[in-house]
Parts: structure tokens; sequence; C-alpha cells
């Protein structure tokens, strides 16, 4: 029977390192902020046994685990497995998956449904797994942050992920954007994407066009032009610039914005700097990041982090080196 190497997470682990590593810490002073943040990860024990009652960490047969009924995650590449199988085949597994138990018996699985495939395709009978108790609600909100903080969840997908929380649990917008740590316009413009016609929305999904694309495109009068004009974008490369151009002069006359006085086009471009630097941010901290400025020279930067590890992870980001370091 084969069964799983685990390891606990270490983003800085090599190899040779998983024979001593040591419990990992958050630094002095921050493991007052998290309960329960410097403590070393169990060891994962079978499911079915007396430890396992009280461990949150186990050991669980593949076959036990269904997949996420609210994965927002449609397509997962076969190569980004193939990585992914054989990083597992190297070094073991890094990070457990997270499950949650099911009414009927067995598990779900919450998040990691990417190791979970990988594993299964080694032939691995038993996965480490956390359990957690979750409703319907906070599963579909960590199977969300998960994509979002690991992998570039495409547009479409993201935006079916928001409406399933509003459909499905009656939440606004604003309540979804402060689930998942963006901000309300962020969330409102790409449930937008959802309105475009099938055919534009596969081309979103694949990666073919863009989200700046594809809100173009919304500003066109009719779904005929939506879709002549998708057809141009790739036929020709256009850029978004070019596409929104075409879809301003598609719309009727009095319908067209009026050119912008100079103190518009300032605060346009000052808008749009803020949200290069912001993207900017967030891609290196691969985190949600605010930037907010006050006046011509003050200002605020707000980083969000959703849990003891991803804490761990940007500090040393930030500071450039481990926080164990004098």
């Amino acid at each position: 029977m084969l069964r799983p190497r685990f390891l606990p997470f270490n983003p800085h682990m090599t190899p040779r390192d998983t024979m001593t590593e040591k419990p990992r810490r958050l630094g002095r002073g921050l493991e007052a902020l998290i309960a329960g943040a410097g403590s070393s990860v169990p060891a994962a024990v079978p499911a079915g046994t007396a430890e396992a009652a009280a461990s949150p960490l186990r050991s669980i047969p593949i076959g036990d685990i269904r997949p996420n009924p609210f994965q927002p995650r449609r397509d997962f590449r076969p190569e980004e497995l193939t990585e992914l199988e054989n990083s597992i085949r190297a070094s073991g597994l890094l990070q457990p998956v997270t499950v949650r138990a099911h009414a009927t018996g067995g598990y779900e699985l919450v998040a990691g449904e990417r190791r979970f495939r990988a594993a299964s395709r080694l032939g691995w009978s038993e996965i480490p797994a956390v359990v957690k108790t979750l409703d319907d609600r906070e599963m579909l909100t960590l199977a969300l942050i998960e994509n979002l903080q690991r992998a570039d969840l495409n547009p479409l997908d993201e935006a079916l992920g928001f409406q399933r929380l509003i459909d499905e649990f009656t939440l606004t917008q604003q309540q979804v954007a402060d689930a998942v740590g963006k901000d309300r316009s962020t969330v409102a413009n790409l449930l937008r994407v959802l309105q475009l016609p099938d055919g534009i929305k596969r081309l979103v999904r694949d990666g073919v066009i863009s989200l700046g694309h594809a809100r173009a495109l919304l500003a066109m009068p009719n779904e005929r032009l939506m879709l002549d004009t998708a057809k141009l974008i790739v036929d020709r490369g256009l850029s978004v610039r070019e596409a929104e151009r075409i879809a301003q002069e598609a719309r009727p006359t009095e319908d067209r914005p009026k050119a912008p006085r100079a103190a518009d086009r300032g605060r346009d471009a000052h808008a749009a700097e803020l949200r290069r630097l912001t993207e900017m941010l967030r891609r290196h901290l691969q985190t949600d990041v605010r930037l907010t400025i006050e006046g011509e020279s003050k200002g605020e930067i707000s980083i969000r982090f959703y849990s003891a590890d991803d804490l761990h992870r940007l500090l040393e980001s930030i500071l450039g080196r481990p926080l164990d370091d004098a």
C-alpha cells in the first residue's frame, strides 16, 4: 500500500532539510497575535483511531474524500498537475489538504484539489488532511480564497464563485468583497463579465482575451458587435486601448463621453497610477493590498493575510530575511 510522504509546510524547506525540519515560529512577539500560531504541526494520524478524534491533522484514505462541490476552478492545466506530481514524488507533500466531514460519511475536499489530484495520480492510498468544521458558505469562501492566493484563477471562474456566494447565501456585493479581501468595485466589475455572450466568456476563461478586453466589449450596444469585435481582437491582437476605442465609436453619438477636461484627465491619471501600484504590490506579495493616498504626500498601505503561515510569509517577503534572524 502506497503511503504519503508528508512533512509540515515550510516555503524555505529544501528536500535535504526535510529530515531535520524544526517547528516553525512566527518570531518574537507575533505569536501573541494569533492563537496557536507558534505551535508545530502535529504528525498525521490514521483516521478512525483514538488519536484522530483529538487531532485536526489526519491520514485519510483518498477513496473517502469527495470533490469540493463549491470548487470555483473549472480547469486544471495538465502541465501544472504534472509539475506538482513530480515535486511531490521528489520531496513529499509539504502541505496537507483541507477537508470537512460529510453528513453521510466520508469527507468533502475544501482546499488543495491540485495536491489531491496529484497524490491520486501517484497511486497514494491515503493523504494527510486537516479536518475542519465548516458550513457551505465558509467552504465556498475558503475555496475561493485559496485559489486567489495560490494560483491565477481566471476572471470568469472568479466571477462565478462570487455569484454563487450572492445567490446561494444571499450576500451583498460588499459582503462578498469583505469575505475575499477585495474592493466592492472589483467584485462588481468581475460580476459584469457574466453578462457577456458565451463565446466571449470562453475566450476570457481560456486567457485568449484579457479582463480589460472584456470590459471594453461590455460597453458595446449589442451582442453582435461584441462578438465581431472579440474576433477582431483575437485576429489582429488588438490592445485593450484599441478595443476601448472601437467600443466607444460603436456607441450612439449622444451616449459617447465628452472629452475630459484637464482636471478630469489629471484625476484619471492619478487613479490609473494608483491601480497600477496596487496591482504591483498584490502580485509581489501574493495577497490583497489596498493603497490609499491622502492629500499630496500621505497615504496608507493595507495588507491582508489569512493565516499564521501567510503572515509569516508576508513578513519575510517585506523584511527580506527569515524572521528568526537577529
